[in-house]
């Protein structure tokens, strides 16, 4: 089968099917068997995560970039263009690549049909995809993305010499898990025999079934508050923020001032974690670290619908914080930054969330506006939804708005009268895509 587009190769991509549910990793195995295993050998960090994989993936990257090293990175779900989710050096992987490889799986899951376990389905489709890339562009580091969860995501067929779990929360509790122990034990499933290990800010309990896992794989176990820590946290209000991270080399305290433009403190937690991941991996193979280029680069390093200003005037952020734990965290940044503005709230949703416990949060914003929408996605929940879940709330401060696109160009045309205001457009990822998608095409960031 050849395509003549990426939207046309992308399409029968996500029209695979499979009624089969696929557990363990033998499916996507023999997958990559098929393909001559192109997975084996790749130098890997795997990043897993209930919040902070994209972020710290990205300042991951740049930081690792900025010596030298050649690097492909794969991250999920994709922004604008579905390129995005495989690139290499920071260039996203060509449409010729791209439609090119996704014609290999045409003939991979002819073959998948004869076996046992049947077609594979877009996200294991991504993963030998990515596999096949990354083998033929041979990167010095190949930076990771679980899907869901760890230890059954088909990414968990990498040999990864370095884990990084970021946060452990509730999120995708029908597949990981009602307690945050449960999800730790499937997260943690990433660390393999001997493997470096990185955590971000973990509670105590899960921490320790990381720890306990860590001890049982033989890992080196990178501790957050005896290697490496942070302090003289600076908030530089719309310049992000400075801080001081220290790290212990044979006895010694080594200091340096760090600053990054990503706002919030969260990010300062993952700007942390991918320092001690870039540290370790540096050290783990015996390379030099021009600390003044690695500081240049976390500095500049910007990411997508992570608190992204799409517009000066009037002042607009996007920002995808689509589960429980990541709206407290946003909360907590525009609780911070954001104190003494006006701020107006749309958020849009996904049935798959927790939105009894969602909303709640949201309520809680100390926001002058606060209006829920609906947006095109199979999954995303209807004004009529929203109004079920509020009047089971017995809530009456959201306002519901039909039309999210006509609200936002209103907002604009009305510029002198909202620039005092900040509208911040948060939920899904996939919604924050489709406003990103209108201000680049209407409006223009």
């Amino acid at each position: 089968m050849k395509f003549t587009t990426v939207e046309q190769a992308t399409a029968w991509l996500d029209a695979q099917k499979n009624p089969k549910q696929r557990i363990g990793l033998k499916k996507i195995e023999t997958a990559m068997n098929y393909v001559n295993n192109p997975h084996l050998g790749l130098p890997v960090i795997h990043i897993t995560g209930t919040n902070g994989k994209g972020s710290t993936t990205t300042f991951l990257k740049e930081l690792l970039l900025s010596q030298g090293l050649a690097v492909g990175t794969f991250t999920s779900p994709h922004i604008m263009r579905f390129n995005e989710r495989i690139s290499y050096n920071g260039e996203n992987i060509s449409d010729d690549d791209l439609i090119r490889i996704i014609e290999q799986m045409v003939e991979v899951n002819e073959y998948m049909e004869t076996t046992e376990y049947g077609r594979l389905i877009f996200f294991e489709l991504y993963t030998v995809m990515m596999a096949l890339y990354f083998q033929e562009k041979q990167p010095d580091v190949c930076l990771i993305e679980v899907g869901i969860g760890g230890e059954n995501d088909c990414t968990n067929v990498f040999k990864a010499d370095l884990a990084i779990l970021t946060t452990i929360g509730l999120d995708h509790e029908d597949l990981l898990g009602d307690t945050v122990e449960a999800v730790a034990t499937e997260k943690s499933g990433i660390i393999k025999e001997k493997s470096i290990v990185v955590t971000g800010p973990i509670q105590a309990s899960p921490l320790n079934v990381v720890s306990e896992r860590a001890k049982l794989m033989n890992g080196s176990h990178v501790k957050f508050d005896v290697d490496y820590g942070f302090d003289n946290i600076q908030n530089l209000k719309e310049n992000g923020s400075s801080f001081d991270f220290w790290q212990v080399v044979d006895g010694q305290k080594h200091v340096r001032n760090w600053q990054i433009t990503m706002l919030g403190r969260y990010q300062i937690d993952n700007a942390t974690i991918a320092l001690k991941a870039f540290i370790a991996w540096m050290s783990h193979h015996g390379q030099y670290i021009n600390f003044e280029d690695a500081a240049y680069a976390l500095k500049h390093t910007k990411w997508m619908a992570r608190m992204e200003k799409i517009s000066e005037n009037p002042i607009i952020y996007i920002d995808g914080a689509h589960n429980a734990h990541g709206l407290t965290a946003l909360k907590s940044l525009v609780d911070e930054y954001f104190y003494d503005k006006e701020i107006t709230i749309l958020y849009a949703g996904l049935s798959t969330k927790n939105q009894d416990e969602q909303l709640p949060i949201l309520q809680s914003f100390e926001a002058d506006n606060l209006y829920l929408t609906q947006f095109d996605h199979r999954k995303a929940l209807s004004i009529d939804d929203f109004e079920e879940l509020a009047d089971e709330l017995l809530d009456t401060s959201f306002e519901m708005v039909e039309d999210w696109q006509s609200f936002l160009l209103e907002f604009v045309e009305k510029a002198d009268e909202t620039k005092e205001r900040i509208l911040l457009v948060t939920g899904s990822l996939y919604f924050v895509s489709d406003v990103r998608q209108l201000f680049l095409k209407k409006v223009k960031i």
